[in-house]
């Protein structure tokens, strides 16, 4: 998992990754290191999952992963290719989860480049978001001014 990322005077990165997204790209991950492997990620992923969080949480992670799936333009990139940290796509996905309860027309803009159509990726995702924050793992919505720019979570 991504360690949070810390100033020099040991204050928390707001950027930083959350146990929440921490937890959910960790999923994203193995679903795609085992993808790749050819293999079938789903009972593994829920299996884990279930024991972090819940069966529900497992089960709903599964199906956004499926709808991502069926609804994607091109693999999604795993890892960024100079760093090794998080991909644009990665964040794309993370954050994307995050706005899915508070901001739905911004998700979806923000998936517009990695999928067809992102409304059942979408709906699903803000069912896994609000069943994650039942079980102790929210996720922010982060919604920043768009006239202060920040860096990339990587």
């Amino acid at each position: 998992m991504l360690r949070p990322q810390r100033h020099r005077d040991g204050s928390a990165c707001p950027g930083a990754p959350t146990p929440g997204e921490q937890l959910l790209l960790s999923a994203v991950r193995v679903w795609a290191h085992a993808r790749v492997q050819g293999q079938r990620p789903h009972a593994h992923v829920a299996q884990a999952l279930a024991a972090r969080a819940s069966r529900r949480v497992g089960a709903l992670f599964v199906a956004w992963m499926q709808a991502l799936e069926a609804a994607s333009l091109r693999p999604i990139q795993i890892r960024c290719p100079d760093c090794g940290g998080l991909s644009s796509d990665e964040e794309r996905l993370i954050v994307a989860c995050g706005l899915a309860p508070v901001s739905m027309d911004v998700a979806e803009r923000l998936l517009a480049p990695l999928l067809r159509d992102p409304g059942v990726p979408m709906t699903l995702a803000r069912s896994l978001n609000a069943a994650m924050a039942a079980d102790g793992w929210p996720l922010p919505a982060r919604l920043d001014d768009p006239a202060q720019p920040r860096p990339t979570l990587h």
